[in-house]
């Protein structure tokens, strides 16, 4: 690797499917086609990763995610894998090192003492909703002021960021709406799941009580026989997730209650999901936090009419209400499938809506959102080759 322009290192977890890692991946891409080496640091192997790489990064773990949480040994481990970090850095001969999640933000900061690596930490979600170790918590709030600068998403995760952890250098960096997505496999098509002639409302995510799937469902079910025509799928979702003691499995136990199991469609992780964007009628995010939605924006630079829940941060930040999306202030049952009803109903709202959505693109553009990680960085634009 040529040491001859500088070297980012991207530190996250996993490459598993999930919008951080797909931001990573996206990030990494973008970062090499400017001219700059690159370098993915994970926990895990490369054999677990959904999302594949460009030729030309380098990938490199430093251990997998067991014993992260188990209080014997914790520190021990946690150093070592400090140590591992630190020789990634000397060996690729790192300038900047990006850490995309909390666990990774503090191992990074700590890993960065004394190698002139500028490091920089991102939250991808809203911090405040996200159970996490009373350990790593504190460690957070010491550890996050000693790096070179703080990213995140939205207003309010930069105010508690300060409040917080006393970081005083936060930048508001969103999410880019790509002009094209990415498609691969695994490819399974819409029209084989749903069958000729029926309407869908989608969903996406992995996540089944942060994303508020047991909400949407039971909103689905309130309306479903007034639109006997409409579907509900929601691609990413696995039966064997569970989350805050809600699974993928109660999803769809609860659409077998509501005898709707022929109509509500899990079809898993997907690899072309700009076929299920170009399908869908209706786009609903119903999560009860985020940080940034990719999800949402990508439906709307799909051209899609979008519902979502206000939750405290990210669709308030992207949807212009009634304008290019429906905004649903109550997080309720009743709320959002009244909100369903209304847009499922009114084919000429939802063009109206769809026709709109579009222009999130110019807000959220690749450039603009690539210029400002390599500002936050340290990456002028002449430290690209030509």
């Amino acid at each position: 690797m040529s040491t001859a322009r500088p070297c980012v290192c991207l530190f996250i977890g996993t490459l598993k499917a999930g919008g951080a890692e797909r931001v990573t991946v996206w990030l990494a891409s973008e970062l090499q086609r400017l001219g700059h080496d690159v370098v993915v640091l994970t926990h895990s192997s490369p054999e677990s990763d959904f999302f594949t790489l460009p030729e030309g990064i380098a990938r490199e773990t430093v251990g997998f995610d067991q014993g992260r949480n188990s209080l014997p040994g914790k520190l021990l481990i946690n150093l070592r894998r400090c140590r591992q970090v630190r020789r990634v850095l000397r060996r690729h001969r790192v300038t900047a090192m990006l850490a995309m999640m909390p666990h990774e933000s503090v191992m990074a900061v700590v890993s960065g003492f004394g190698t002139g690596t500028r490091v920089v930490v991102s939250e991808r979600n809203a911090p405040w909703h996200r159970k996490q170790d009373r350990i790593w918590s504190t460690l957070r709030r010491l550890v996050y002021r000693f790096s070179d600068a703080q990213v995140v998403q939205t207003q309010p995760i930069a105010d508690w960021l300060r409040r917080e952890t006393g970081s005083r250098n936060v930048t508001i960096i969103p999410n880019a709406v790509q002009p094209r997505l990415p498609s691969g496999p695994p490819v399974v098509s819409p029209q084989a799941c749903l069958g000729q002639g029926r309407r869908l409302l989608l969903a996406v995510g992995t996540k089944p009580y942060q994303k508020g799937f047991d909400l949407l469902l039971a909103a689905f079910a309130r309306i479903a026989g007034r639109h006997p025509d409409w579907d509900l799928a929601i691609p990413g979702l696995l039966p064997g997730r569970v989350e805050e003691g809600i699974s993928g499995q109660d999803i769809l136990d609860a659409a077998a209650q509501a005898g709707l199991s022929d109509r509500v469609h899990l079809p898993g992780h997907l690899g072309n999901m700009p076929d299920w964007y170009a399908a869908a009628d209706v786009f609903v995010l119903s999560s009860r936090f985020e940080g940034f939605p990719n999800v949402l924006v990508e439906a709307m630079g799909a051209g899609r009419a979008c519902v979502a829940f206000t939750c405290d941060t990210g669709p308030e930040e992207i949807i212009q209400d009634g304008v290019d999306g429906v905004l649903v202030r109550d997080m309720t049952v009743e709320a959002l499938a009244d909100a369903l009803d209304r847009v499922m109903g009114d084919a000429p709202l939802r063009t109206r809506l769809a026709a709109a959505a579009p222009e999130v693109m110019q807000r959220y553009a690749p450039d603009a959102v690539v210029g400002a990680w390599c500002d936050v960085l340290g990456l002028t634009a002449g430290s690209a080759r030509p």
